[in-house]
């Protein structure tokens, strides 16, 4: 499909879950209030230096991330709607870029707070998804939807749960338990949108997005392989602070991918467990522009 002479509106909604959650949300029954953060908490002098600039790269990385996506979700709720998308998956990818606003900010206020000042946190128009190619075409939504939103957003929601997880600062606690509320629900969107389209797939359009994501599910192990890894006199600081040290993050990225992604992508006959067999490992050389990193 490509672009369309009329787009045709419908009232009718995904035959997911996903229909049920908007009807309440539309309803009002159904609200998703972010919740006040215990900003004025953050003892910076309770960490040491080297925790902190750990910190800094971390929460930089994932404001550059999440201002990225900003553009990327208004380019798949543009692409939905040129595809006739249900509503309800419309919807719900416009809500998400205001979500990845709020994150944005939260971040780049926790990189201020630990750096002490205000860092230079700027984002490069390649993490802008300039180079996305516009998606009126239902392959390149297709592909959009279960790379960008999918997979990263799964893969995300794993390694803030186990920042969350490990974090004893108050403020790192709650900001990591904040995004990682909105995660979920953006990786489901993705998931959701799977479900509805799979038994639609011709046999060609279904091998063609395969290998596509096959592409991609090949190097991930590779490109998550260094994580922040402290001295050991900052080792206690910086886990303290959720920072994922390269051993930690590798086991994050394991477990998701083979309890939770490569099943889900074989149910959908993408073949995730032979291209997960074959995967690249090992440490690039150098470090990856991951929306999460």
């Amino acid at each position: 499909m490509t672009w369309l002479d009329t787009i045709r509106l419908s009232g009718a909604l995904s035959e997911t879950p996903l229909a049920r959650r908007h009807e309440q949300t539309v309803l009002g029954k159904l609200v998703r209030a972010p919740k006040a953060l215990p900003w004025s908490a953050f003892q910076r002098g309770a960490h040491s230096e080297v925790a902190l600039r750990l910190a800094v790269d971390l929460w930089s990385g994932l404001a550059r991330g999440e201002y990225a996506a900003i553009g990327l979700f208004s380019q798949i709720a543009a692409g939905l709607t040129f595809t006739e998308a249900p509503l309800d998956f419309v919807h719900a990818a416009t809500q998400v870029s205001t979500d990845e606003t709020r994150h944005a900010e939260h971040c780049v206020r926790m990189a201020t707070l630990c750096a002490g000042e205000a860092p230079d946190v700027s984002v490069g128009m390649n993490q802008l998804h300039a180079n996305l190619a516009p998606l009126v075409d239902i392959e390149e939504l297709d592909f959009a939807m279960v790379h960008h939103v999918a997979l990263s957003e799964t893969l995300a929601t794993a390694l803030l749960g186990e920042c969350q997880r490990r974090a004893r600062d108050r403020l790192s606690r709650a900001v990591f338990t904040a995004l990682i509320s909105d995660e979920v629900h953006h990786a489901r969107l993705g998931w959701f949108y799977v479900a509805h389209r799979s038994s639609r797939w011709t046999l060609g359009e279904r091998q063609r997005l395969a290998d596509r994501v096959a592409e991609f599910v090949v190097g991930i192990e590779q490109e998550f392989w260094m994580g922040r890894d402290a001295p050991r006199e900052a080792a206690r600081s910086a886990r303290a602070l959720g920072i994922l040290d390269s051993k930690a993050q590798r086991a994050v990225i394991r477990d998701v991918m083979e309890n939770e992604v490569i099943p889900a992508l074989d149910a959908v006959g993408f073949g995730g467990s032979r291209v997960w067999s074959v995967r690249r490992r090992g440490a690039r050389s150098s470090r990856p522009r991951s929306k999460r990193r």
